[in-house]
């Protein structure tokens, strides 16, 4: 038996089992094959299979389906001579070796569906064009759009829901389709709301496999993993949370914000989604919250944790301790937490800091050192939260409230692996600073605990470099097989 692969005639569809029929046409006999899932796509492919004695020997697969059994058609023409039972049998054990063999004869078998968030598309002639510019990239077959969801970042949404090959790695997919207008926002996941004491808080989902839970920094948003998301979702299922306050999550005002509370919500999540055991990351004050939630439910809810330029406390309350130069410009910070109790003052302060003007300049000229990757983008992921009503308060709560506990507090309640990526140039938590000391002296102690600089990275390696940081991670998931 020889078979080829031919070029595309349908839209992929999983096959299960073959069977054979007949049926009868003008001035011919033609031979039926039914196809049913078994694991396996015929990637837009029709296959040629010989059989010895038969006319014309092709199976193709036409564009028609019977939507009611969800089978594939491949019709087989036998010219003006009929398949005797012996040639049948035959046949059918040759189709067999295709459904139980398909990587010998070149069927794409690696099919994955991807969903995608895209923000800034208003019309149905925007949502049609896109669709055809996704279909026409290298590796997708179809894509479906759904309902457009008004308000939030760019003042609309709709998921996308994209069958691609897995040949095609998911950082480059999202960089393809961003490339394609660039006046749009692209976000490599779906949305979804959970309900948590009364409040709704704002997750997102993407990939398939063992999870893991990313927990983001002040002011930032499940949004600020775009671009980390796309490696890990590779073989993983990648959940990232907004804290309440923070992102399109609630914001209370008869709440008091700090790492506590955020990590009581962090072990409510993973047992609601991963009573199984998942990995936590974090990012600033997102790593105290990450440690604060390891520490208090152990190691069989929190498999693993990786911190990304873990901050020390929340706010200058906890640290005090951190070296001279903390002590010395102490005092200003005492003064600005007494301007922000004065709502007047505390609004005018807040404005100024949530402009996006000002959000750039930060991220530019302190946070990232790729400068290219603070786009306006980001920009906007990063500003549009501040917008929301009770933004202020927690603004406000989160620089006067209680810092929470250190880290040098909880590292030692953790039994879990620990991995801690330091940015080299973060001004903020710098890798030569006490905390990240801390960490090198525990990374000697132990050996589940490693700490990685990583070279030209500000505060948020991330976003900042994240092909750098997913080295350094996917290394450490594998090892200790999270």
């Amino acid at each position: 038996m020889e078979v080829l692969t031919q070029r595309a005639l349908c839209t992929p569809q999983r096959v299960r089992s073959v069977s054979l029929g007949s049926s009868s046409f003008s001035r011919r006999r033609a031979q039926f094959v039914t196809v049913r899932n078994a694991g396996l796509r015929l990637s837009r492919s029709s296959v040629q299979v010989k059989v010895p004695g038969l006319v014309r020997p092709i199976i193709r697969v036409p564009q028609r389906r019977n939507r009611s059994s969800g089978s594939i058609y491949a019709e087989l023409a036998t010219g003006s001579g009929t398949a005797d039972e012996s040639k049948e049998a035959e046949l059918a054990s040759a189709l067999q070796k295709i459904v139980s063999s398909p990587d010998n004869i070149g069927f794409s078998t690696g099919i994955r569906t991807v969903t995608i968030t895209v923000c800034g598309v208003h019309t149905e002639n925007d949502l049609l064009r896109l669709k055809s510019q996704i279909e026409d990239l290298d590796g997708v077959g179809s894509a479906w759009i759904g309902p457009v969801k008004d308000g939030g970042l760019r003042g609309a949404s709709v998921a996308v829901q994209i069958e691609v090959e897995k040949r095609v790695p998911l950082p480059a997919l999202i960089q393809s389709i961003q490339a394609l207008d660039e006046a749009l926002l692209i976000l490599p996941f779906k949305s979804n709301s959970w309900s948590w004491r009364g409040s709704n808080i704002n997750y997102s989902v993407s990939g398939s496999g063992k999870p893991l839970i990313l927990v983001h920094g002040f002011g930032g948003n499940v949004g600020h993993f775009a671009r980390l998301i796309p490696f890990l979702a590779e073989n993983h299922k990648v959940y990232a949370i907004d804290l309440l306050g923070f992102g399109a999550s609630d914001k209370p005002g008869n709440t008091e914000y700090g790492p506590e509370l955020w990590a009581e919500l962090v072990c409510d999540f993973a047992k609601e989604f991963t009573l199984e055991g998942s990995v936590l990351f974090g990012n600033s004050i997102g790593s105290l919250c990450v440690l604060a939630a390891a520490a208090k439910a152990g190691s069989d809810l929190f498999r693993g944790v990786v911190l990304l330029n873990c901050a020390g406390a929340m706010n200058r309350k906890g640290l005090a301790q951190d070296g001279l130069a903390l002590r010395l410009v102490a005092p200003i910070f005492i003064v600005v937490e007494y301007l922000l109790q004065r709502p007047k003052i505390a609004n005018f302060l807040f404005n100024k800091f949530r402009s996006k003007e000002n959000v750039k300049q930060i991220l530019q000229q302190q946070a990232y050192c790729d400068k290219q990757a603070v786009t306006d983008q980001l920009v906007d992921i990063l500003h549009h939260p501040s917008t929301d009503e009770g933004a202020l308060d927690v603004f406000v709560k989160v620089f006067t409230g209680e810092p929470g506990p250190r880290p040098e507090v909880l590292v030692p309640q953790i039994d879990a692996p620990l991995l801690l990526l330091w940015g080299e140039k973060d001004p903020w938590t710098p890798p030569n600073g006490p905390i990240s000391k801390y960490f090198r002296r525990v990374a000697a102690e132990r050996d589940n605990v490693f700490v990685s600089i990583l070279p030209d990275v500000g505060h948020c390696p991330h976003d900042d470099r994240p092909e750098l940081a997913a080295e350094e991670i996917l290394p450490f998931l594998e090892k200790y097989d999270l």
